[in-house]
């Protein structure tokens, strides 16, 4: 256990390591905490295992993809093109058919460049007012804009220090229309998210920002708690 700590502590600055590794079997966890505005916070485990490179057969064609196990059942495919690394598809627990993503989407590009740009289409998921009898959730699609901000960035996590780390910067807006008595709420998105080589996503902070009052603002942290090669 010691020899994986010290790998994962030095992986940061070995040059020859991907920020998204997809070559080999590894598995992550992560402590998630969502803290809303006006609730009580939710603390929760989240992992991922990768199953590495597998040949799938996907509309009649072989695809060499790389599955990526979440705790929840559901997988998700990732392949790697010239310009980058996507995600291709993703199939659910209770549903095995792999579906195939609309457009291309891109989780980091290559080379990671400072001041890089790009954009993909993503979904609000921590707005939630809990009522005594039920949960109401804004949910609604909107495209979130990224862009590198910088590739020196330390990162300090339950596994120690990370150095040299991508920080990935995302920001969106969109709006939600709810019922005759929630009306129309905007949403500001802001994204934050570090990378270590070797590794991959280390920790990231997500918040979500509305103009109302029943709302809020929710904010999420997710920290890299173990890793395992």
């Amino acid at each position: 256990r010691f020899l994986i700590l010290l790998f994962i502590i030095s992986g940061c600055s070995d040059n020859n390591q991907s920020y998204f590794p997809l070559n080999s079997i590894k598995s992550w966890s992560y402590k998630v905490v969502i803290q809303p505005e006006i609730d009580k916070e939710t603390i929760y485990k989240k992992t991922k295992i990768s199953l590495g490179k597998k040949s799938l057969e996907i509309d009649k064609k072989k695809k060499s993809l790389y599955p990526f196990l979440r705790e929840d059942g559901s997988v998700f495919f990732y392949k790697n093109y010239k310009d980058g690394i996507y995600r291709h598809g993703y199939a659910f627990a209770r549903d095995k058919t792999i579906k195939l993503e609309n457009k291309k989407r891109i989780v980091l590009p290559m080379p990671e460049k400072v001041g890089k740009k790009w954009a993909v289409e993503s979904k609000t998921f921590l707005i939630l007012k809990r009522y005594p009898y039920y949960d109401y959730r804004a949910t609604t699609n909107f495209e979130i804009k990224y862009q590198i901000i910088s590739k020196d960035e330390i990162v300090n996590t339950p596994l120690g220090k990370f150095k040299d780390c991508l920080l990935v910067k995302g920001i969106g807006k969109t709006q939600f229309i709810g019922d005759s008595e929630i009306g129309s709420i905007e949403i500001n998105i802001t994204s934050n998210e570090w990378y270590a080589k070797g590794i991959g996503l280390v920790k990231s902070i997500r918040e979500e920002k509305t103009d109302s009052d029943l709302f809020g603002t929710t904010v999420m942290t997710q920290v890299i708690e173990h890793f395992e090669k």
